[in-house]
This record gives C-alpha cells, sequence and structure tokens, in this order.
C-alpha cells in the first residue's frame, strides 16, 4: 500500500521587494501572477517517520542554511527524517531575492517562506491517503534551447548576446526534451490527487527589464495541468545548466503562456500514458561528500583585482547576463576561500523503479544525461537546485571552451567526474 499527501501555500511577497535571477535597478512593481509552494508526501505507511516528501518552491534559489531550516523544521513538527526532505527552487528569475546573489537578500521574507514551506510539508502529512501512483515520461522541444554557442571566432557566446547567424559556427550541444511525470490517484475514488512532472529549463522568459512577480512558464504550466487534470501540479526543475528559452521569440508574458501551455501539453500527454496501481515502494537515501573549491590563476586574479578597483564591485543592471565586476566577485570569492572546499548533499527519493535525485545547484545538461543513461533505475529524473546551491557545475570540456558559466562557477574542473561519480554510487545503493 502507497499512501500520499499534498498541499500548497502561496507565498508572493504582500509588498515591494527586489527581485533574483537578474541584475535589476530597483524593487518590483507588482505582481503578475501568484507564487506558491507545493509539496507531496510519500510513503510505504501513514507514518512521518517513513515518508518522504518534496517541496516546489517558486523562487529562484535558496541557500543551504535555508534549506536545511525547513528540512529541519519539518523533521520536529511532523517527524519526517531530514533526510527524506527535498526543498526544491522552481528557478523563477522573477521572484523575490532569497540568497541575494545579485540584490539585497529580502530576509524577512526569506525566512517567512521557510517557515511557510515547512507548514506546507506538514499539512500534506497530516493529510495522508491510500493512492495508486505511476511514472511516465514525454518530450517537449519547444521551452528549452541549448544556450552556448561557438563563434566563428573561437570565443563562446551565449544565446541571449546580439550576434548575426552568420557569426555562429554550431551550437555546443542539445538540449535535453524529456518531461518525467508522476501521477498520483486517490485509491478510493480514482481522482488525481498530483501530477509532479520534471523538465530542464531556465524560467527567465522575462528578462532582467520585468520588475512583476511571476513564477514565468513553469507557474503557466502547472496552472494549465491542474485546470485540465484536476488536484495538484507540482513542477521541479532538472539539470538546466545548459538550457535557456528562445530569446527572441518569446520574451513576453504571451510567450509566457506560450512555453507554458506547451509544457503543460507534453505533461498531460504523458500522463494520459501512465497505468497507476499500488505496487510500488517508496524509499529514500542521501549521501554528504564535499568538491574542491575552484583554483584561481595568479593571471585570472590580477585581472580581477584590477576590474574591482576600477568598478568597486557594483554591479551593472542589464537585461540578462553579468558584466565583468560580477565575474571578478566570483574569482576573488575563489581566491578568499581557497583550500575551503563546498559541501554538497544529495538525497534520492525511489518509487519502484523510477529515482528522483536532488542536486544543490545548475548542473549542466550533459552532466545530468550521464546520470540519467548510467543509472540502475529504469527511469531517473535530476532535481536540480534543491537542498541549496552550489552554482554553476559545468563539464570539464565546457571549461576548456570558456563561457558564462564557466567564469562564474564556484567548484573545481573535476566537479563533474565527482558528481557523477556520487549520484551514480548513491542511485546504485538505493537501487
Amino acid at each position: 500500500m502507497i499512501y500520499a499527501g499534498t498541499a500548497l501555500a502561496d507565498v508572493t511577497p504582500a509588498g515591494q521587494v527586489w527581485m533574483e535571477g537578474m541584475i535589476r535597478e530597483h524593487q518590483s512593481e507588482g505582481v503578475h501572477d501568484r507564487l506558491r509552494a507545493c509539496a507531496l508526501v510519500l510513503g510505504n505507511a501513514p507514518e512521518p517517520a517513513q515518508a518522504c516528501a518534496i517541496v516546489s518552491i517558486d523562487v529562484c534559489i535558496l541557500s543551504d542554511s535555508d534549506t536545511d531550516t525547513i528540512r529541519s523544521s519539518v523533521a520536529s513538527s511532523c517527524g519526517i527524517p531530514a533526510a527524506n526532505i527535498v526543498v526544491a527552487c522552481t528557478h523563477t528569475h522573477s521572484g523575490p531575492s532569497t540568497a541575494g546573489i545579485f540584490q539585497p537578500k529580502e530576509v524577512e521574507y526569506t525566512r517567512d517562506l521557510c517557515r511557510t514551506a515547512a507548514e506546507v510539508v506538514c499539512r500534506a502529512c497530516s493529510g495522508m491517503k491510500a493512492v495508486n501512483l505511476g511514472t511516465g515520461s514525454g518530450e517537449n522541444h519547444l521551452v528549452s534551447n541549448y544556450r552556448r554557442l561557438m563563434g566563428k571566432n573561437g570565443k563562446v557566446i551565449m544565446n541571449w548576446e546580439p550576434y548575426e547567424d552568420s557569426d555562429i559556427d554550431r551550437v555546443l550541444g542539445e538540449p535535453d526534451p524529456e518531461v518525467g511525470v508522476l501521477k498520483v490517484v486517490d485509491k478510493q475514488d480514482g481522482r488525481v490527487l498530483c501530477t509532479l512532472f520534471n523538465h530542464s529549463g531556465h524560467p527567465n522568459v522575462m528578462s532582467g527589464e520585468n520588475y512583476l512577480i511571476s513564477a514565468d512558464y513553469a507557474g503557466a504550466a502547472y496552472r494549465t495541468v491542474e485546470e485540465n487534470l484536476g488536484g495538484q501540479a507540482i513542477f521541479l526543475n532538472g539539470a538546466q545548466g545548459t538550457m535557456d528559452i528562445d530569446p527572441i521569440k518569446y520574451r513576453d508574458w504571451e510567450g509566457v503562456q506560450i512555453l507554458g501551455s506547451s509544457l503543460a501539453e507534453s505533461v498531460m500527454e504523458a500522463a494520459s500514458r501512465i497505468m497507476v496501481d499500488d505496487t510500488a515502494s517508496v524509499r529514500a537515501k542521501h549521501k554528504r561528500y564535499t568538491i574542491p573549491r575552484r583554483h584561481v590563476p595568479d593571471e585570472e586574479w590580477n585581472w580581477a583585482r584590477d576590474i574591482l578597483e576600477a568598478t568597486g564591485g557594483k554591479l551593472v543592471p542589464q537585461a540578462d547576463g553579468v558584466g565583468d565586476e560580477y565575474v571578478a566577485l566570483v574569482v576573488k570569492e575563489a581566491r578568499d576561500f581557497a583550500g575551503q572546499d563546498v559541501a554538497v548533499e544529495q538525497t534520492c527519493i525511489a518509487i519502484g523503479d523510477t529515482a528522483f535525485i536532488s542536486f544543490p545547484g545548475e548542473l549542466y545538461t550533459e552532466i545530468g544525461q550521464q546520470i540519467k543513461k548510467q543509472s540502475p533505475f529504469a527511469r531517473t529524473y535530476v532535481i536540480g537546485l534543491a537542498n541549496g546551491s552550489v552554482g554553476y557545475v559545468p563539464t570539464r570540456k565546457a571549461i576548456a571552451e570558456g563561457g558564462y558559466a564557466e567564469s562564474t562557477r564556484r567548484l573545481h574542473d573535476d566537479a563533474e567526474d565527482l558528481v557523477v561519480a556520487n549520484s551514480l554510487r548513491l542511485l546504485k545503493e538505493l537501487h
């Protein structure tokens, strides 16, 4: 027998806030659509001590300390083990500043958000009932594009940067079109309780010139799924470090709806083919390890120091991307903390022969696909931006090529190998 419970809460800020995801000039000016925290609790029994929980929150990013606060609060309040809880961010670039990457952190909002997220998980836990469930996959080829392009001049160009088609030699990779779906229905009457879906993308249709709070295309997607299938829909981002929306066609509110509707259609099509039952078991396991910090050569540090002396480290607002001053700040951090490894924690939740494995950051899609391909499970889905953030994790190949995320990463060149090895070890142990 399988048991599940769901709950959600509105987490839209009440007033003006600094926004995360882009370097903006000022605080928000209003709300386009509401933000929320959504939880799904699963277990082989209705007892919290045996349960696992996933909570998805419409913010760009949360720190390790804030996700730890949520997990420990849930553990003490309702008994779900903290190690069995995944706190994931949808990664909207139009939400409040919850990590203070580019703008000041909204400390009071984030504190309230952590409390609300913990309460949502506990409400879902208290409402657990017998369910049938099943998993399946679909594809979406519209939402995400591979954003790293190689110019004919031998330099990497991001797809949001100004360029002519004649400037481009080739696209440096392929998007991951897979849409993973978990369908949960009430065992008694067959009603859909939850449609959880996983897809790798960047919910940043609205650029840094937008000052309205929004869940971006992820919100449009889950609202459409709920309107058509009923129950609660939950979006989980994937290994999306190299994914982005089309920077020309969809950079407005109509684009948000177009991409959200497209993703929702893929989810609903996959859900329609899923056969549900109560035969799967639910289990979880987690792993902690460290990754060395990025090494900064003297030449790179000298460059960064010159930039910081000239700019004072003040960030320049822009619609997309970052300037040299932000890159220099990242280099300074790596230099200041040289020799101090970065802690990583991953949680894997298995439902029968399907695994959901978390990662606290933005894995390059190629790394996510390596994990999926080599996993012992029939289906494996990566939950990115979950239980904290260590930033971007590029491949060794990408680091050699250079580019935006390569210059703003926190981790050593060995990160790809360490993440793949530890992820596969965790998957094999749970399998």
